[in-house]
């Protein structure tokens, strides 16, 4: 064995181990759900069993151990078909993305069609000639060095360009609808490939087209990972936007009405209760700040004190047309903030507030084998929950609770209610 060979096993060994962890961790993140990371995963699947028949070859060594002869033909036409194979994966990465983003013509699935006949083309004509020169060819030298090889070898390298320089005329084409980052990234499976190509011609003994796919496997999952990066910021950017909007819809300018001249009528009334009422409004706003900078969950228990200060307020307005009653039986759980409390005000609102002689709320925890559940039911006037006009305050608060708790700890909100009978919202957090 030759320090070429010690070279490609090393090169190629090191690729194979690189490729394997990328494919594990695009395999088992979110991403590994998306068409394209399919795609991708099909393209490493193929260029491992390539660089493996690649590192095999260099380490059987077959011009020294002739017995090896069968098996080092079955290797060279697992790498032989590699670059093909995973021309056609790309081509269809291109599309995908394209697809993604735009609707693509005619024209360009019909070059797309003509790059991947190229492949096919490379592919066909490598098994017949490799088939024809193995069962003809007893001494292996003579296959490597005749000049069929080399002839055979430069159509192979032909059509491999063209199938590329077709994925350059796509990408060029639809640059506007690829990032300058994706876009290079994208090309970087022409640029190295093609450098490595014309490396092997002057350096006949090394392999780099194999390493060359795996740097742009590498580069491809580093544009992923950045991607992933992005949209979890976004994530986070829409959380906060989220937590800002249903602050806002909870303070709203009636109810700080409302409770500050109840506030003031009880100074002369009952100057106790007034002292309460004040303290309760400002918790009421203390803790509706607090759940702008609280981006994790919080104890059940501290959210129902919040509901609990929110509602005394209402019920220093109300009076006796409000009451409350409360349910729990269970604790030690964890939801997003804010998320009983816009239910629970819009139960006053909607529900208690707009029927004759008031109501009751019930507030209830409970819990069972597989789940943790939140419910807030009135008796008030009820409505149609299929007639929530877009954009109301009402149909954000919910949309934003509903969405956050998803999003923060894999629960569910679920609203039912029947016009003049009541509403029932029920929150579902499993048990982890």
């Amino acid at each position: 064995m030759n320090v070429w060979e010690y070279i490609n096993i090393s090169i190629n060994t090191v690729g194979v181990i690189i490729c394997l962890l990328i494919l594990f961790f695009v395999m088992s993140s979110e991403y590994g759900k998306l068409k394209r990371s399919r795609i991708f995963c099909c393209i490493i699947i193929v260029h491992i069993v390539g660089v493996l028949a690649t590192v095999a070859d260099s380490s059987l060594n077959i011009n020294i151990v002739p017995e090896a002869d069968n098996i080092k033909k079955i290797l060279i036409i697992l790498i032989t078909l590699g670059g093909p194979i995973i021309l056609v994966f790309f081509i269809d990465l291109v599309l995908t993305i394209l697809k993604e983003r735009t609707t693509i013509s005619k024209a360009t699935k019909h070059t797309a069609y003509i790059a991947k006949a190229l492949c096919f083309i490379d592919i066909t004509v490598t098994v017949i000639f490799l088939s024809v020169t193995m069962y003809r060819m007893t001494n292996p030298s003579h296959y490597l060095i005749s000049s069929e090889h080399n002839n055979w070898f430069m159509l192979s390298q032909v059509l491999s360009l063209g199938c590329m320089a077709i994925a350059v005329g796509l990408l060029t084409t639809y640059r506007k609808f690829i990032s300058k980052k994706e876009r290079l990234t994208l090309l970087s499976y022409v640029g190295l490939p093609t450098a490595a190509i014309l490396i092997e011609l002057f350096f006949l003994e090394l392999t780099l087209i194999t390493f060359s796919i795996t740097l742009v496997i590498f580069i491809y999952y580093a544009s992923i990972q950045s991607e992933l990066s992005q949209k979890i910021k976004q994530k986070e950017l829409e959380l906060t936007q989220n937590q800002i909007a249903i602050m806002l819809t909870q303070i709203q300018p009636h109810f700080l009405h409302n409770a500050l001249s109840a506030i003031a009528n009880l100074c002369t009334e009952n100057p106790e209760k007034a002292k309460k009422a004040a303290l309760d409004f400002s918790a009421y706003l203390r803790s509706n700040m607090e759940s702008l900078n609280n981006r994790g969950l919080i104890d059940i228990e501290k959210e129902l004190n919040h509901v609990k200060g929110y509602l005394d307020l209402e019920k220093a307005i109300y009076g006796n047309a409000l009451n409350v009653l409360y349910r729990i039986e269970t604790g030690g759980f964890e939801l997003p903030p804010l998320t009983i409390q816009p239910i629970v005000e819009n139960a006053v609102m909607h529900g208690i507030g707009e029927r004759e002689g008031g109501g009751t709320i019930t507030i209830s925890v409970t819990e069972t084998d597989d789940e943790y559940l939140a419910i807030v039911s009135d008796d008030g006037m009820g409505y149609d929950t299929n007639s929530l006009q877009q954009g109301s305050c009402e149909h954000i608060g919910i949309k934003n609770v509903r969405q956050r708790i998803k999003e923060q700890c894999g629960g569910t909100l679920e609203i039912t209610s029947e016009i003049n009978k009541g509403t029932t919202a029920v929150i579902k957090i499993p048990r982890i």
